[in-house]
């Protein structure tokens, strides 16, 4: 009786607890502050990018791009520490942020690099 009480509880509460948590997430993503944050920090390593694919190799640009725009990402951080979130879910979440610009980084340093050897 007692197990067939518990795991009527636990099915009835465990989408609630669940819900709450994506809502609070989303709602913590979905800020203006932290969309702006994020696309300084696009804005930033794409622009260093392009800048150093033109005086350097496309490995280096993609290296040290990322290294030149710190403080924006650093903001990031900053900002996910103000939260509820633990300090391993904002390092995977920072370096998830990352990976994401870096992706980005990588076409555009080649698309310039392409235009530098056209000419």
């Amino acid at each position: 009786m007692k197990i067939l009480f518990f795991t009527t509880l636990f099915i009835f509460i465990s989408p609630l607890v669940s819900g709450q948590e994506f809502g609070y997430s989303n709602k913590f993503f979905n800020t203006p502050g932290f969309d702006k944050m994020k696309l300084k920090y696009e804005k930033c390593v794409l622009k260093k990018g392009t800048l150093f694919a033109k005086v350097s190799t496309p490995s280096e640009a993609i290296k040290f791009a990322p290294v030149a725009c710190k403080r924006e990402l650093l903001e990031i951080k900053q900002f996910f520490l103000k939260s509820a979130f633990k300090k391993t879910v904002i390092n995977a979440l920072i370096d998830s942020i990352k990976e994401g610009v870096e992706i980005d980084l990588v076409n555009t340093v080649y698309k310039e690099r392409l235009k530098y050897l056209k000419n």
